[in-house]
């Protein structure tokens, strides 16, 4: 019964966040307003941070968690943003503020305020009084900087265990030089205790994400109504990234990708300075972060308006993999089990049409399929959580057989970006990529036999990613809104 309890905010939430499950064809009723007041932190939503924090502390025993917001040099390109383990737990967005929890203290949960100076009044404006902060935010109790940095040499002097946000540098680095060699504190990563907690989406965090992934699907939509031949990639890029800005996303959740024509098929494209060209196609893998949290969506476009012949084969293939994979995503199934379903149909395809020679050959499957197609999405683009391997285990099994890996649950939430990419020296570069693998002569057999195949679809690169919420009796697709049937994106590029 507290297993179906846990769950029942899905349920809830459903009809929130369908409309339909997917939206109509050729539909641009994309559900997004500008309206920022979910960020709120209303009594509700400390509701959750209280229950979150409750939960470490229950874990704790004896200990001491110790976590800041973040300090100004660690400052996002935009503007600040909380570290997300402090965010997680107190929902705080105040710069340089400290949060410790303890279950050896009797105030369990105390903030610690930045120092306060003229400088900072009149660049930053007035703070916050101790009193409302700990009125706003449900704090034991708040300390003043003097205060707090006495009561911090204390804690690294007991003995008990300590638990910093590992990724944090300067926060480690300064509770470490306070510690100093002799004194006896154990730290750990708060990770341990917390990153189990987040593979588990409530629904805030749905909420979140949806409306992340609402925005982002906006900004391709744009993009596949503005993009023509003669436009650079920045032109998109910008547009992509002030629609997440006028929708209220303070940030891109990551750097975006947006690649055209041999830059298409360079995974982690970034530059987006290149012209594009009549016949390109036109990858982009982006997300916009709201609340903290983001989206993680791909989509390729043809920059023309329409797919060439050979395009659309590729496209159809990656697309037919896709739905294979999220038809595989649901309660009791493994994380990796949509992989491999799209691996078989991507595999059986690239066969078929000449690309690969034997469908049982790590190697020549690998040259195609570059990276497991699932990972954790959440306040981080690869969020945290145990997958029950590692990619690399992952990478090494051919079509037909079997991965154990992390059983799924309502409640995750998952990307699945099936792709191909046809480097424009990929047939040159398979003797330094599989020279320990295969012999050159049948490195060379193998090139020589499907050149003329690949030569078709050179310097074409097709990524197609959406972001899967794991329901109660199968999935949402939070990122349906973001057109990927070829007709649909054809349609709405030859608009007017």
């Amino acid at each position: 019964m507290r297993r179906l309890n846990r769950y029942i905010w899905v349920l809830m939430l459903l009809p929130w966040l369908n409309g339909c499950r997917e939206p109509g064809t050729l539909s641009r009723n994309i559900p997004v307003g500008i309206d920022p007041s979910d960020l709120q932190d209303d009594r509700t939503h400390q509701g959750i941070y209280m229950e979150r924090r409750d939960r470490v502390l229950s874990m704790l025993d004896k200990g001491y968690v110790i976590l800041c917001a973040s300090d100004r040099e660690s400052h996002n390109r935009h503007e600040f943003r909380p570290n997300n383990y402090f965010y997680y737990l107190t929902g705080i967005d105040m710069p340089e503020t400290f949060a410790v929890l303890s279950d050896v203290e009797t105030d369990h949960y105390t903030l610690a305020l930045p120092p306060r100076t003229i400088r900072s009044m009149i660049y930053e404006g007035a703070p916050a009084s101790a009193e409302e902060v700990k009125a706003r935010f449900g704090a034991d109790r708040v300390l003043e900087d003097p205060d707090f940095r006495s009561w911090l040499t204390e804690i690294l002097s007991s003995g008990y265990p300590v638990y910093l946000d590992g990724s944090d540098h300067s926060l480690v680095d300064r509770i470490q030089h306070l510690a100093g060699k002799e004194v006896p504190a154990q730290f750990r990563h708060i990770g341990e205790l917390v990153d189990e907690m987040r593979v588990i989406k409530g629904s805030l965090e749905v909420q979140r994400l949806q409306k992340a992934c609402n925005i982002t699907a906006e900004a391709l939509t744009r993009v596949m109504e503005a993009c023509t031949p003669g436009k650079y990639e920045f032109e998109m890029e910008a547009l992509i990234e002030g629609t997440f800005r006028s929708y209220g996303a303070a940030m891109p959740g990551f750097a975006s990708i947006v690649g055209s024509g041999p830059n298409s098929t360079i995974l982690h494209y970034e530059q987006n300075m290149r012209k594009m060209e009549d016949g390109d196609l036109l990858l982009m893998d982006i997300g916009a972060e709201y609340g903290c949290y983001t989206a993680d969506i791909s989509r390729t476009i043809p920059v023309s308006g329409k797919f060439s012949a050979p395009q659309k084969t590729i496209y159809q293939l990656v697309l037919d993999a896709q739905r294979a994979a999220i038809e595989r995503m649901k309660p009791g199934n493994m994380f990796m089990d949509g992989h491999l379903a799209a691996k078989e149909v991507l595999v059986d395809g690239l066969a078929e049409l000449g690309l690969i020679t034997d469908r049982h050959s790590p190697w020549q499957i690998k040259f195609y399929i570059l990276y497991p197609s699932s990972h954790f999405l959440g306040m981080d683009v690869h969020d945290v959580g145990e997958m029950g391997g590692s990619f690399s285990h992952f990478m090494q099994h051919t079509p037909g057989d079997s991965i154990i890996s992390r059983v799924l649950e309502p409640g995750m939430v998952l990307t699945i970006e099936p792709g191909l990419y046809f480097r424009e020296r990929g047939l040159e570069q398979l003797p330094e990529i599989f020279g320990s693998e295969a012999d050159s002569s049948e490195l060379a057999a193998f090139a020589e036999q499907i050149s003329p195949v690949y030569e078709q679809y050179r310097n074409t690169g097709v990524r197609i990613e959406d972001d899967i919420l794991i329901t109660a009796d199968g999935n949402l697709n939070l990122s349906r809104y973001a057109p990927r049937e070829i007709a649909e994106i054809e349609a709405i590029m030859k608009q007017e």
